[in-house]
């Protein structure tokens, strides 16, 4: 199992500012748009696996029937299987802690997040 985690925290010292009407239109416009986002992505998700149909993808095997797709005669889609590489951190825990330790990066990633109050 690869993992990648993302740890959601606060900072113990909070702060309130007054915000103008702009910047709640730009939240309230902003959690429009993560709906939508997340609209679109099951709606790509859905044409996705659609289209893998056409090509006999088998994600298990990581095989395809069909590598092209033509329609009239006319290359119009092809399906690549690329690589990527990654570090199974499960299993580098369990065999070698110590290692695991030594690298591990706890705030390797630390970011800011704007979160919604609206309900």
């Amino acid at each position: 199992m690869i993992s990648n985690k993302t740890v959601v925290a606060s900072t113990l010292e909070q702060s309130t500012l007054k915000g103008s009407k702009i910047v709640v239109e730009q939240v309230r416009e902003l959690v429009e748009l993560r709906a939508e986002i997340a609209r679109l992505d099951k709606l790509k998700d859905a044409l996705t696996a659609e289209v893998e149909k056409a090509f006999g993808v088998d994600k298990k095997a990581k095989t395809s029937t069909a590598t092209t797709l033509t329609h009239n005669g006319i290359e119009f889609v092809r399906y690549d299987w690329r690589t990527r590489k990654g570090i199974d951190e499960a299993l580098l825990a369990e065999k070698f802690p110590e290692a695991y330790e030594a690298c591990h990066k706890p705030d390797k990633t630390i970011y800011g997040v704007i979160v919604s109050l609206f309900r």
